[in-house]
């Protein structure tokens, strides 16, 4: 996987959507749920209008990914 730079909720949405698309078979069921819940909250924040909710769901988002992404990184070394 390369190394992206998002510059909004939409980028990181079609980021994660890719990543499910190309590497699904990497990931476990519960993953794979976890990154899907990681898209509706991107999209259910983009719907709010106010800038805390947006920035609550973020970072809930950004809570899922570094959970994800740092036990595949663990893993992965032990191989």
């Amino acid at each position: 996987m390369q190394k992206q730079c998002f510059k909004s909720n939409d980028d990181l949405i079609q980021g994660i959507e890719i990543i499910l698309s190309n590497y699904r078979c990497s990931f476990s069921d519960e993953e794979q749920v976890l990154l899907k819940d990681c898209v509706n909250r991107l999209q259910n924040s983009n719907l709010k209008p106010d800038l805390q909710g947006r920035v609550t769901e973020s970072v809930k988002v950004v809570e899922i990914l570094i959970r994800i992404f740092s036990i595949y990184e663990h893993i992965k070394d032990l191989f």
